[in-house]
């Protein structure tokens, strides 16, 4: 076991020799991969086996440095570990060679393990590196080891904890001018330690769109449910000020009254305004006309429904001071790193609005959404800014970063929160584009958890269409999560609302609004559409019909973004389940929002914390099924056992899953 020198610091290392490669548990990270089983994390970093190339024989998804020709996969019995190949390093005197993972989106403070497995030729072996980065693409923390200079196979295991500031991790192999010789690895995985687990239960529903509280599953997957929408758009741009009329924006329902404030594009700079729109049923809309102070050519301020000039999104808090009751985050350029950013306006009614102060809050920008958290009574922004991670020359990565304020005038330090990855990107290459990038994130404090929609832009190419230079190719918001606004959970990559059939009116790129309104049956949520995708219409087409953003309205079910599904039927399949974590509660009933089919239902389980054996009284046996289409069933057993009586006590719930969606749980 040796350390390189002064060129890193080592935290933990560990290397056996013939073990079997370990395996760290992550149930939250800075933002997890796409991960087929339920409750397993997924690995961080891709084609950790090694078992794939590009054409020329590197490890694919890995970039190579150096003495290029050094870093192959081959498929040689002898020197893998696992699977069809691994990555042979050979490094001759005087020379380097530096291979080097994708960047994963990191959480400061976290502890992140990576392990390999590798195997030596002969020589020396290459040293394996975990590297922190900043959002300026700086450097913060290497820690490296180097592996003993064995020929049998050893596991190699290093961790480090992410520094302030981090925004990346990347795993790098890398050999020296002094490191000559030929090994072999296999076998890597990054993972990121457990977040802290609290086991008390609030009154709050658990949804399952994280493992926070997934101990074991099987046979279930987590489904994601597009929204219903309506065919028909609610705002279209129908005044002369409007050549699109689009949401960025907000909707709020106060009192008995929907308000809306949309996007509306036209020919007098800066070319895009808040308009304000109500209604009774949020359905069918009017525009206000006269309440704003804003006017379009010859057209007074009386006569239209513009209230803001350059746009925005607002949070509402009807607990601030009447004069802040609507507090608006709007970018506005200027020189970086000093007017560039995003700038305060309040407003007593939404009305009229006052500038707070002629520098920025935040810097960077363009894209922002906010919103007021009752439960922790703060704003919530998530803002984008431009790394420099983009795979496309002298473009930057939109990525989507999260802030928090108690003001709305000072703001925390905004974190990473979800970046495109290589699984954004190979979605993008499957239509034949280039990358993966988070155009944008609203953030919905809801039930138990925070719900983000990141707005994921496919880049297809940057000459398609009138506004091609920023990139052309569809947008759709997916599905996100985290429990404390720093560690996002994405383990499936379905679009959360997807663009109409070609010819639709919102068959293009899809935005949406900043908040969710949530009934008790029912998630109402406003979203903004275009014909075409985020590069516009194909100047090239003499068909083309002109660019246009209208508003339309998408809906769900109760807490039906995603459900553990089993889709066993009475007679064929497999019936599956899902096992919590330990849980502890005070309340009195275990209620579940769940749909059954073909026969199907659901039993609660209820088993002991240590032992693992049921509660008697509360085995599956005598769980009463729960069957239909039930946004709030009791669970019940036979024998009239009582939840109750197991408050305060450590135990796990099982779900017996089939032909069923569950999509939450709670106690009350």
């Amino acid at each position: 076991m040796t350390l390189i020198g002064n060129r890193a610091r080592l935290l933990l290392v560990t290397v056996t020799v013939g073990a079997v490669v370990a395996s760290v548990a992550g149930s939250a990270t800075g933002q997890t991969t796409p991960s087929p089983v339920v409750g397993k994390a997924g690995n961080l970093v891709p084609n950790g086996g090694f078992d794939t190339g590009d054409r020329s024989g590197h490890p694919a998804d890995w970039a190579v440095d150096g003495n290029v020709p050094g870093a192959t996969i081959v498929n040689l019995s002898a020197f893998r570990s696992s699977g069809l190949g691994s990555l042979q390093v050979t490094n001759a005197d005087g020379g380097t060679v530096t291979v080097t993972s994708p960047r994963a989106v990191a959480a400061p403070g976290a502890t992140y393990t990576v392990t390999a497995k590798t195997k030596g030729r002969n020589g020396t072996p290459p040293v394996l590196s975990l590297v922190f980065t900043s959002f300026e693409n700086q450097v913060l923390d290497t820690r490296a080891v180097t592996p003993q200079p064995l020929l049998d196979w050893q596991t190699v295991t290093l961790q480090g904890v992410a520094p302030e500031r981090t925004a990346n991790v990347s795993v790098r192999i890398s050999a020296g001018p002094t490191d000559v010789g030929q090994y072999y690895w296999d076998d890597l995985r990054l993972d990121q330690a457990p977040a802290a687990y609290d086991p008390a239960l609030g009154g709050e529903r658990e949804l399952f769109l994280d493992d926070y509280r997934i101990e074991s599953t099987k046979d279930v997957g987590r489904v994601v449910h597009p929204a219903t929408r309506l065919a028909d758009p609610v705002i279209r741009p129908d005044n002369p000020w409007e050549s699109s009329a689009y949401i960025y924006g907000s909707v709020f329902k106060i009192g008995d009254t929907y308000r809306m404030w949309y996007d509306c594009n036209n020919d007098v700079p800066p070319g895009y305004y808040l308009c304000y729109a109500e209604s009774r049923d949020g359905k069918r809309w009017v525009k206000p006309l006269g309440r704003g102070t804003i006017g379009y050519k010859d057209i007074p301020a009386s006569q239209t429904n513009l209230v803001v000039a350059g746009g925005g999104t607002i949070a509402y808090n009807p607990e601030a001071v009447p004069e802040r009751r609507f507090s608006l985050l709007q970018f506005r350029g200027g020189v970086v790193n000093d007017t560039l950013g995003y700038y305060v306006m309040f407003s007593p009614d939404g009305y009229t609005w006052t500038n707070h102060a002629d520098k920025p809050v935040l810097l960077d920008g363009d894209v922002s959404n906010v919103t007021w958290d009752q439960r922790t009574k703060r704003y919530i922004a998530t803002i984008k800014k431009r790394m420099f991670t983009a795979a496309t020359p002298g473009i930057y990565n939109r990525s989507a970063f999260v802030s928090t304020s108690t003001d709305f005038v000072t703001w925390t330090t905004p974190v990473l929160g979800v970046s495109g990855d290589y699984a954004d990107t190979g979605a993008a290459k499957a239509i034949g584009g280039l990358e993966g990038q988070i155009y944008g994130m609203p953030v919905l404090p809801y039930e138990s958890t925070y719900v983000g929609l990141p707005w994921v832009f496919l880049i297809t190419n940057y000459t398609t269409g009138s506004q091609s230079g920023a990139g052309a190719g569809p947008i759709n918001p997916q599905i996100a999560s985290s429990r404390d606004l720093v560690n996002w959970s994405r383990p499936v990559r379905d679009p959360a609302i997807e663009s109409g059939d070609p010819g639709a009116w919102d068959d293009g790129a899809i935005y949406t609004a900043s908040n969710a309104l949530v009934t008790d049956r029912e998630i109402q949520l406003y979203y903004g559409a275009f014909n075409a995708g985020h590069g516009g219409q194909d100047t090239t087409d003499p068909n083309a019909v002109p660019y246009k953003g209208q508003t339309g309205l998408a809906t769900w079910r109760r807490d039906g973004f995603v459900s553990l599904t089993n889709a066993a039927r009475r007679t064929s399949g497999d019936p599956g389940f899902v096992v919590t974590k330990p849980v502890t509660f005070t309340g009195r009933e275990l209620n579940l929002n769940a749909v059954t089919r073909d026969g199907g239902f659901i039993k609660v389980e209820v088993l002991d914390a240590v032992s693992g054996q049921p509660v008697p009284g509360f085995e599956a046996s005598k769980a009463l099924p729960i069957v239909g289409d039930q946004y709030r069933a009791e669970a019940r057993w036979l024998g009239g056992a009582k939840l109750s009586t197991l408050a305060g006590r450590a135990v796990k719930f099982k779900f017996h899953v089939q032909g069923a969606d569950l999509y939450s749980y709670w106690v009350k």
